[in-house]
């Protein structure tokens, strides 16, 4: 795994301040340098683009893309960029599929074992570089903040094959009515979070909105956990496991994170009904208040927004134990758009890309989507919960060590087995060994 997350606490922080606030730091170089094409072995790639017809040229050309945004929000946005993309290229037409992450995983193994990647792809790390165009030199990029840019693809040795157009996040998400109605505030502390819950509870109301019909649901509580708990006070982590200096199943941290988890996310939230809730069905209980909380990410908030623009919300990290301090939001890059080496319309992707880049795309995507914009000079007061999001930044309690930062393989099997746990099908001692075993296999197959 690659090691780019010893930049320092000061370009994290640039990383992200600038994406939610557009003021403050200067570029800083990507890591990447000019021989980076050679090295990756896009050269087959970049001699297609010479054949391939200029978007410009009156030849017709329609660009596939595969999306992991599924919510409203980001679906008005490309629509929105699609037509104000197409006026200044009329030839060129998109088909755009939007998928769950399982689904996609599924789509892309399928398609590069057959030779028929789409044009551009919302980035995931499960793809290999290889499938990739390596944008490294191409002046778009440029116009968006480098810190960023290295951040989102920090997991590959060398290149830029993702290209990031928001910063995002994964905290819990409260109801600031619901808890006032019942005399509570926001919970700063592990024993305040459990008092709310059991008020909350007591007066006939679920305290958490969760869901068991999709697992990816509880899944983004876990993964902002164990962000606090383990890379919270450790960010070297990941190196320590690497070196055979712990094990998941000795580090408290870890089981901290799942026995959080399984005590507030599932214990907390309507077993019975969370069969039948979807996704969209969460949000929702959330913006009506029939819910207090709510754990998700960025992308949850124009899913929230859809369905109630004046619900009266607010964002913390999740309480992880008696000391306030020790709470700390998860922030990253997290939408990226990747071209696929292989495709017929290299230079109709690449304007669109450059398009993307652009602060009139910037603006529509940070509007629609309600997330702060990687995009220079892009500044929209996209959300009044972006003051919440400050705060963990500006007082430096903040992570931005996710499961993004993690080998798939290891990945996989988290996603796999979680629910064991929080189901009561495993045991502590059993969980973590699997967790182990599958950590040892992810680093021996890099």
């Amino acid at each position: 795994m690659k090691k780019k997350f010893e930049k320092g606490l000061a370009l994290l922080v640039c990383l992200i301040l600038v994406g939610t606030s557009m003021v403050g730091c200067g570029k800083a170089s990507n890591g990447t340098g000019s021989d980076t094409q050679e090295k990756t072995g896009n050269d087959t790639a970049t001699e297609a683009a010479t054949a391939t017809p200029a978007p410009d040229s009156g030849e017709k050309a329609t660009i596939e893309i595969l999306s992991l945004k599924t919510e409203e929000g980001p679906q008005k946005a490309f629509d929105q960029m699609f037509e104000a993309f197409k006026k200044d290229h009329p030839n060129v037409e998109f088909d755009i599929q939007a998928m769950s992450s399982d689904e996609l995983k599924t789509t892309l193994r399928a398609r590069s074992a057959s030779g028929d990647m789409p044009d551009i792809i919302t980035w995931m790390k499960e793809v290999e570089p290889e499938y990739l165009l390596d944008l490294s030199g191409e002046s778009f990029i440029d116009n968006l903040n480098a810190d960023s840019v290295a951040a989102a693809n920090a997991i590959y040795d060398n290149g830029v094959y993702a290209m990031p157009i928001d910063n995002g996040y994964i905290g819990l998400y409260y109801n600031k009515d619901v808890l006032e109605a019942n005399g509570l505030t926001a919970p700063k502390t592990v024993s305040e979070l459990k008092n709310a819950c059991e008020v909350l509870k007591e007066n006939g109301i679920t305290p958490f909105a969760s869901s068991l019909s999709d697992l990816s649901v509880p899944y983004m509580s876990l993964i902002a956990l164990f962000s606090e708990t383990v890379f919270g006070p450790n960010p070297d982590w990941s190196a320590q496991r690497d070196a055979g200096e712990t094990a998941i199943l000795d580090d408290s941290g870890w089981k901290t994170a799942f026995d959080l988890h399984k005590e507030f996310v599932y214990t907390y939230s309507d077993a019975d009904t969370a069969y039948n809730q979807s996704y969209d069905d969460c949000a929702a209980l959330l913006a009506n208040g029939e819910v207090a909380f709510y754990g998700n990410g960025s992308w949850a908030l124009s899913g929230i927004r859809d369905v109630n623009p004046d619900a009266n919300i607010g964002l913390e990290a999740f309480p992880i134990s008696e000391n306030e301090q020790d709470a700390k939001l998860l922030c990253f890059p997290d939408t990226s758009l990747s071209i696929c080496a292989d495709t017929d319309n290299i230079d109709a992707a690449k304007e669109f890309l450059s398009y993307v880049a652009s602060e009139d795309a910037g603006k529509i995507w940070s509007e629609n989507v309600k997330v702060s914009s990687t995009v220079n000079g892009v500044n929209v007061d996209y959300d009044p919960i972006a003051a919440d999001i400050n705060y963990y930044l500006t007082n430096n309690l903040f992570t931005p060590y996710g499961d993004r930062v993690l080998r798939s393989v290891f990945t996989d099997k988290l996603w796999e087995i979680f629910s064991y746990y929080m189901l009561d099908e495993y045991d502590w001692d059993t969980l973590a060994k699997e967790l182990d075993t599958a950590w040892d296999t992810a680093l021996n197959a890099q």
